[in-house]
């Protein structure tokens, strides 16, 4: 946190962007939510030292940083938004929506799970950061996207040891991406706008949404890193490397034309 010039933000740049406000102020209630799903992980991989180790004193303290970092910026660039209590509204929304009963069937599957939500968020700030207005924003997604990269090779690490332990078969694998990735608009992303555009603006209907999802789409035709999603995405089907080209070449240009 120290590292990032908070005070050299030229809030004049985004300030009348209503679309990274409630980009940014989203994200960062996911983000420093991490507590509250970290514990079902850790529950639901009891017995595996290491990895509870990892996810305790390094992914959670990481993703909470990146929670607290994108707090911090939005409350310098609209310093009137009531933070806390709109998060407080997300929190209640939320929780009865994170329980460990909804993780994986397995434990490599949880694992190949948790390979697409990094993917998700790599991409979502290497995304910010091409297409960020203010400087000090770009750095900061940067330094998220670093982390979030980091995240998914530590993920996928454990994603292969239980493939082996389980025998997973790719098709079990294959089945996993597919629900994760269409669960990725889920409950946290929606509650998370919801209470961030009711804070900002007093009422909310599901058009506000649809709006803002339509304004991502845009974004992402511009500055999406299709080649990085799709190489992270499929990576856990460990398919032969010929197919594996063809494969994300037809993955490329089949998430470009649906965006367009």
């Amino acid at each position: 946190m120290e590292s990032i010039p908070f005070d050299e933000i030229d809030a004049s740049l985004i300030s009348d962007q209503d679309f990274y406000f409630l980009l940014l102020a989203s994200a960062s209630f996911v983000e420093i939510t991490t507590d509250l799903y970290t514990r079902n992980l850790i529950e639901y991989f009891h017995g595996d030292d290491p990895l509870q180790a990892w996810l305790e004193n390094q992914w959670l303290p990481e993703e909470i940083q990146h929670g607290k970092a994108l707090r911090r910026y939005v409350m310098t660039v609209w310093p009137s938004f009531d933070w806390e209590t709109a998060y407080r509204h997300f929190y209640d929304d939320y929780e009865q929506y994170c329980k460990t009963e909804l993780l994986g069937p397995t434990r490599g599957l949880e694992m190949a799970a948790r390979c697409i939500v990094e993917t998700g968020t790599s991409s979502l700030y290497t995304m910010l950061y091409r297409a960020s207005p203010e400087p000090v924003l770009r750095d900061l997604a940067r330094r998220i996207r670093t982390d979030e990269a980091y995240h998914y090779q530590y993920f996928h690490q454990a994603f292969l040891h239980y493939r082996a332990v389980e025998s997973l078969p790719r098709r079990s694998v294959f089945k996993t991406l597919i629900r994760r990735v269409r669960e990725i608009d889920s409950e946290d992303a929606y509650f998370a706008f919801k209470h961030a555009y009711l804070a900002r603006y007093g009422t909310f209907d599901e058009s506000a949404y649809r709006s803002f999802n339509r304004e991502i789409r845009q974004l992402a035709r511009r500055h999406y890193p299709y080649r990085m999603a799709v190489h992270m995405g499929i990576k856990p089907l460990d398919l032969p490397k010929t197919v594996n080209k063809a494969t994300e070449s037809i993955l490329r240009v089949t998430a470009k034309h649906l965006l367009s």
